[in-house]
């Protein structure tokens, strides 16, 4: 399946050519002008572009040679009715890889797109992601934007390694996943991987857990418990949002960091072990340093190396790419046949901010494949809570409890949604249909069933 830019400025054409792709399981997105397809190229990657040679008053030769400045240089097919030699070897030497001529046969036409797609030859597998096992299946870190492959170029030269590595980022950014990747690149990777949430268990517990205790330490302690310290030895230690344990087992957890060493509760002996430790948080860690709130010799302990990941919104690049893998994850979990996103829905994705990073785009993807009943993810069914305001989780908590039916919760959604539109586009109905990626007499119909004049 290939992600293809058609750039026509007949709808009739382009219309033909997105149900012959989008048949053959390909996600079309189409252009009717060089501006439009530029901007398209500038927010996502494209595996072919489909142009015709004459473009209303521009020229089909004039985007084979802006193409030919973009740092990704997909392979065009040239359409044109005008297919003389001169005109034709014009455009192989601009860099078109083949051209037909209209008419064409829309089997001839497909065959050529499939074979161009064949030819392409994609960024390698290790330059667009890191492989890491979680629960026994291969999870994967996608990305090809500068500021992840910097991510990448790091954690591939520091995992083999046995420095502790202290990762920063935002929630939902990817941080475990991260400290996984190094783990699993590292000499340590047939040995324990351990979690510990510092800030989401009790400080009683959180002792208890990471260093054990022996028989009688306390109240119910009926028998030795070994920690997870003693159980990650020869491993990994992930201490996540490190930044939220208490001053107390800061101190008590520096000295394993340092020296390998600790001591159960209601021990007098110490235990060796030998830990790499990566720390993470999702805050300024050197201002909670300053604050007091990290004590500075056990920042300086875990940040022998400091990966900072970037959020969803400087990652631009990274976006479809990462939602056409969750798209293809979650139609396999729920046994759904969705061949790609709609344009319109392609926009809303593109225009949101996602505070709650890759993780909240995934939750998006999995809703909206649970919610669609078409062959392409439309508007509609991109619930994104934050941009819906007059459903808060209440609503939420009566479909859970009975209170409101799932089909009414959705008409709510999409009332909103179709008012949203309306107004974005001053009451222009032609435009607000556009916008959301339905017909203009699929709007007509729906804005009469929710309603609106």
């Amino acid at each position: 399946m290939g992600n293809i830019l058609i750039v026509d400025d007949d709808s009739s054409l382009r219309e033909v050519l997105e149900i012959a792709l989008a048949n053959r399981e390909h996600s079309p997105t189409s252009a009717s002008d060089i501006t439009t397809a530029l901007q398209f190229m500038g927010r996502e990657r494209f595996d072919l572009i489909i142009a015709d040679l004459r473009l209303g008053t521009e020229s089909g030769l004039d985007l084979l040679q802006r193409i030919q400045e973009q740092q990704h240089t997909p392979p065009v097919l040239i359409i044109t009715a005008y297919a003389d030699n001169k005109t034709a070897l014009q455009a192989l030497r601009l860099g078109a890889k083949d051209y037909i001529s209209k008419p064409f046969d829309v089997e001839e036409f497909l065959l050529q797109v499939d074979k161009l797609l064949e030819e392409v030859h994609p960024v390698e597998e290790e330059e667009l992601q890191l492989q890491v096992q979680m629960q026994g299946q291969s999870s994967r870190i996608l990305g090809e934007s500068g500021k992840i492959q910097e991510v990448f170029s790091l954690v591939s030269r520091i995992a083999p390694t046995g420095i502790n590595v202290l990762v920063t980022g935002e929630s939902g950014t990817g941080k475990e996943l991260i400290a996984r990747a190094i783990h699993e690149n590292s000499e340590r990777r047939e040995k324990p991987f351990q979690v510990i949430n510092c800030g989401g268990v009790p400080e009683a517990l959180v002792e208890s857990e990471l260093f054990g205790y022996r028989k009688g330490a306390f109240t119910g302690a009926g028998q030795a418990k070994a920690g997870l310290l003693e159980k990650t030895d020869q491993g990994t230690f992930l201490l996540d949002e490190i930044a939220e344990l208490s001053p107390n087992l800061q101190v008590k957890l520096l000295r394993c960091v340092q020296d390998g060493t600790f001591t159960p509760l209601g021990s007098t002996e110490t235990v060796q072990t030998d830990i790499r430790f990566i720390g993470a948080s999702n805050r300024d860690v050197e201002n909670e340093v300053t604050e007091g709130n990290l004590r500075e010799d056990l920042f300086y302990r875990l940040s022998g190396v400091i990966v900072h990941l970037p959020p969803l919104r400087e990652r631009e690049d990274d976006l479809f790419l990462l939602a056409e893998h969750f798209l293809q994850r979650f139609c396999q979990e729920q046994n759904k046949s969705i061949k790609g996103f709609s344009t319109g829905a392609k926009q809303k994705l593109r225009t949101y901010h996602y505070p709650g990073n890759v993780r909240e785009l995934e939750n998006i993807i999995e809703r909206a494949v649970a919610l669609e009943s078409g062959p392409y993810i439309s508007p509609a069914s991109l619930v994104i809570y934050e941009q819906t305001t007059n459903h808060p989780s209440r609503d939420r908590e009566q479909v859970l409890s009975g209170e409101l039916s799932l089909d009414q919760y959705l008409e709510k959604i999409d009332k909103e949604v179709l008012a949203s539109a309306l107004e974005r586009t001053q009451g222009n109905k032609k435009k607000a249909a556009e916008l959301v990626g339905l017909s203009f007499r699929q709007l007509r119909y729906r804005l009469s069933k929710h309603g609106f004049n």
